[in-house]
């Protein structure tokens, strides 16, 4: 089987054949009409001629074009995105093919353009950024490690992308995760111990599934947190403590004094009663004062269960029964929640209204309203007094503008919704006529 000729040879062979047929038909017709065999074989070498020179520059023009298209192809092929091709006056046909190659080289170099300043700044994020990342491939083989996950796992800085058996034996048990899982975990990476954040993802390359591992070091977050919190319970502590232990000192002082005396030796009972009252009550407060500090630290495990919103505020607003409490919502809704404590909460919620109210002397009830938006639910306790002054301070421990006021009521309703995966959000109306408790909880 003979192979085929090429294409540009084909596309010769068409007009060889369209015009050899009529030049024998024309010579064998001159030599039947008896024409002078001169003239014959005059029509025939300049025929002859005619037609091979026609043959060819054709085959020579076609060849051309055919070989500058490839080129530029090959050359886009090879990455080569320069080359134009250069189009001709009176061919439309082939201008049409010139100017779609030349737009889709064009094309081809604006994204590789765009995908190399990409992945410029990819490397330049994962080289500097505060996070260890490592890849792993389709066959749990690691494909890429970062100077932060080198640090991290005490590797050495040449070291590409190879890890020794004994770093890929740590990271073996979140190498598991799923995709889009992320957990605080305690790990130990090449010498260190601690709790780390974790968090996997998954990406194609070359058409096979790959993990990407992001490690984010907590401890000097989680210390940083930590050191806050015991300065900012020693501080409060330190206040409490010496202002129950500075008139307890001074009063003691007093009638040590008194008793010292040896021409007062007979001092009045009252004095003294009075003086040790005086400590007993402080004796008293501190003690409250350390309690309170148990109740919240010592919050129980909410006993979920699925409960009724207007039940539940059936039973709250009989205990403010002197007091208008407006309900403007009416459709009801099943929640998974501790119906003891959220109870608690809105107890509190409502009497903090309720005093917000009679102390800027509101005749103006309380307002209670809800609605449900991206499967949550939000419920909202609105009053008419005068605002919250110090929005900052709201949730610190024992921080009160009341004169009785104990100061863990909201850091206490705080707690509880968030054991419920919920927040609390307290806030001025926009007319700063009163303030909105906004209760958030998931359905």
């Amino acid at each position: 089987m003979h192979p085929k000729k090429p294409f540009d040879t084909q596309l010769s062979y068409l007009p060889l054949l369209a015009s050899l047929p009529s030049f024998i038909l024309l010579l064998w017709v001159m030599f039947y009409a008896k024409i002078s065999i001169y003239l014959i074989l005059l029509v025939a070498l300049f025929g002859s001629v005619s037609i091979f020179f026609c043959y060819v520059k054709l085959h020579q023009k076609s060849a051309y074009q055919f070989r500058s298209l490839s080129n530029l192809l090959d050359a886009m092929v090879q990455g080569d995105y320069s080359l134009r091709a250069r189009s001709s006056h009176n061919n439309l046909a082939l201008n049409e093919l010139v100017l779609t190659i030349n737009t889709l080289s064009e094309r081809l170099n604006k994204q590789r353009m765009q995908s190399i300043e990409s992945q410029l700044l990819l490397n330049t994020v994962i080289e500097h950024i505060d996070v260890a990342i490592v890849a792993f491939n389709d066959k749990d083989e690691v494909a890429l490690v970062n100077p932060t996950a080198k640090k991290l796992l005490q590797l050495s800085a040449d070291i590409n992308q190879t890890l020794p058996s004994n770093q890929l034996a740590q990271l073996k048990p979140v190498s598991e995760f799923t995709s889009g899982q992320s957990e605080v975990v305690s790990l130990t990476l090449g010498n260190q111990q601690g709790k780390f954040k974790v968090h996997m993802e998954e990406f194609r390359a070359s058409g096979k599934p790959h993990k990407l591992l992001f490690i984010t070091d907590v401890r000097l977050l989680l210390r940083s947190e930590e050191r806050n919190a015991w300065q900012s319970l020693v501080r409060v502590i330190s206040h409490e403590i010496n202002n129950s232990l500075a008139p307890i000192a001074s009063i003691g002082l007093t009638l040590k004094r008194s008793l010292s005396r040896t021409e007062q030796a007979n001092i009045e009972p009252e004095s003294l009663i009075e003086g040790l009252n005086v400590i007993t009550q402080r004796a008293n407060n501190l003690t409250e004062f350390v309690n309170s500090y148990k109740k919240i630290a010592r919050l129980p495990a909410p006993q979920k269960q699925k409960t009724s919103i207007i039940a539940l505020l059936d039973k709250v607003t009989p205990l403010f029964q002197k007091h208008k409490i407006i309900i403007e919502s009416q459709q009801d809704h099943l929640l998974d929640i501790d119906p003891v404590q959220i109870e608690q909460v809105l107890i509190n919620l409502l009497k903090n209204a309720i005093e917000a109210n009679q102390e800027a002397k509101s005749e103006s009830g309380i307002a209670i309203n809800w609605q449900v938006t991206h499967n949550a639910f939000s419920l909202t306790i609105a009053d008419n007094g005068i605002g919250i002054s110090n929005l900052d301070n709201l949730f610190v421990p024992f921080y009160t503008t009341k004169k009785q006021g104990s100061g863990i009521g909201l850091v206490l309703c705080r707690q509880i919704l968030e054991v419920h995966n919920g927040q609390l959000t307290l806030t001025n109306k926009p007319d700063n006529s009163g303030c909105l408790a906004i209760i958030e909880l998931p359905l």
